[in-house]
């Protein structure tokens, strides 16, 4: 079974950890959200886990064999050079979002069709904000590549919290503090395209699956990264 998971969950080590709760070996494909879909379109893989609502939605309404449920959620992280960080005084994402685009700081982007651009586009456009010019740099990489070009850079991104935790030992970057709201969640949903998969899908998105996440989540991280939500597959 080929199980396409977005590279965030992939890069901060939670997709092989979630793995081996399943307990029979899968093969992972890491991609963006569009990637993945449409591999799951031409067949390639069997099931896929991803984060971008529209997308997936769009992907249901046209393969009508499809089963679509959540599986887990996670949270985005507004990161940048701690000294840019304090100079950043808004209350929300999208108060943030405006404040480095009015500033002119360096916002690197990935551009690849994720769950994380599409939440990033979605922030631009709630802070009245065409990200352009020469402060908004594109990667077209996977989460934890940009991830490292944005420290590489000096520079502020988007960053989804289990790979920024995977990664804070060894970057400058950290978050901006920000109040809490809905603007940063990040769902992700399990979608089925094949039957050998049907095991795995009712797994993840079942009872099993919720005590697989967070075993998963504890071997990973020292805190409480991904979480189940309630679902019924």
């Amino acid at each position: 079974m080929v199980v396409g998971a977005g590279t965030t969950t992939v890069d901060s080590g939670f997709m092989a950890a979630l793995e081996d709760q399943y307990g029979s070996e899968v093969s992972i494909v890491a991609g963006s959200t569009a990637e993945l879909l449409e591999l799951a379109a031409q067949g390639s893989v069997d099931v896929v886990i991803v984060h971008d609502e529209r997308q997936e939605l769009n992907f249901m309404a046209n393969h009508a064999g499809a089963r679509r449920a959540a599986a887990f959620e996670s949270q985005f992280l507004l990161v940048g050079p701690a000294e840019l960080v304090d100079s950043i005084t808004a209350g929300s994402a999208v108060d943030a979002m405006g404040a480095i685009a009015g500033a002119g700081y360096t916002f690197v982007t990935r551009d690849d069709g994720s769950g994380t651009h599409s939440r990033e586009l979605a922030l631009w456009a709630a802070a009245g904000v065409t990200p352009d010019g020469a402060w908004y740099i594109a990667t077209g990489q996977g989460m934890g590549l940009t991830l490292q070009i944005a420290d590489q850079l000096e520079a502020f991104t988007l960053v989804e919290a289990g790979v920024y935790a995977s990664a804070s030992d060894i970057i400058d970057l950290v978050p901006i503090p920000l109040e809490e709201s809905g603007d940063l969640r990040n769902p992700y949903s399990v979608i089925s395209v094949s039957e050998p998969a049907i095991d795995f899908f009712m797994w993840l998105a079942g009872e099993s699956g919720a005590r697989g996440v967070a075993a998963a989540d504890a071997a990973v991280f020292a805190e409480p990264i991904y979480r189940t939500v309630t679902t019924t597959p």
